[in-house]
């Protein structure tokens, strides 16, 4: 099926899953139209080599390389017989963006934070965290007084770069404007794509390391993921 002008009506799609993520809640007509045409779209990514992974329950979709295993497939409906036709001689489309340690931890954190959120009694349907939630989560493993004011100094590109990653939607951003940025206790939601992208392995080998470095990030031995 086309539309007027001869591209598909998946073709807006396309564009938008190149930009960056898509998520149910940013607009249901987008949305909608991504999980009616997955078969068309998934067999289009196919022949560069890259694949629509689709979480229907918790309502995103992002590309991901053919043969990137360290998505969590988890309760994705991504389509795998599109896979079976993908060439293998293509070159990566997709950037891989190194974590450091600091944001690693950061991540980890905000994953836990969200698998918590989901197993509890609460009735909103996002997780938000203030950033003084997200540091008194990080105290938790950065034990000393001097480690913790230098992780704190840099906080804010942190929190930045998984804007940026789209693990974190800020909110509240007009109220921010009109107030002085010092007096604010910034909130943010914890985007559930980051369960897809922080996986379970990842986590324990992260925390094993934390714990090897007696709670703290002062470790010599770094444990890096890449997104």
């Amino acid at each position: 099926m086309t539309n007027n002008s001869s591209n598909p009506v998946w073709a807006s799609i396309c564009v938008k899953l190149l930009q960056g993520p898509i998520y149910k809640d940013y607009s249901a007509t987008t949305w909608n139209t991504l999980t009616s045409w997955t078969s068309d779209i998934q067999n289009y990514f196919a022949t560069i080599g890259l694949v629509v992974y689709v979480d229907q329950s918790d309502g995103y979709a992002f590309l991901k390389q053919a043969d990137d295993d360290s998505i969590d497939s988890g309760n994705s409906t991504e389509d795998e017989m599109a896979q079976d036709t993908m060439p293998s001689d293509l070159p990566h489309l997709i950037r891989k963006i190194p974590l450091t340690p600091e944001v690693s931890l950061l991540c980890v954190l905000l994953r836990e934070a969200l698998d918590q959120f989901d197993t509890s009694q609460n009735q909103s349907s996002i997780c938000v965290l203030k950033e003084s939630d997200i540091k008194e989560r990080l105290s938790v493993f950065i034990k000393e007084k001097s480690d913790q004011i230098k992780y704190y100094k840099n906080l804010d590109n942190y929190l930045s770069q998984l804007v940026n990653l789209s693990f974190l939607r800020e909110l509240n951003l007009q109220t921010q404007k009109a107030t002085s940025l010092q007096n604010i206790d910034r909130e943010f939601e914890v985007r559930r794509i980051i369960r897809a992208k922080i996986n379970i392995d990842f986590m324990e080998e992260f925390k094993r390391k934390l714990q090897e470095a007696n709670g703290t990030q002062s470790s010599n031995e770094e444990v890096k993921n890449e997104q």
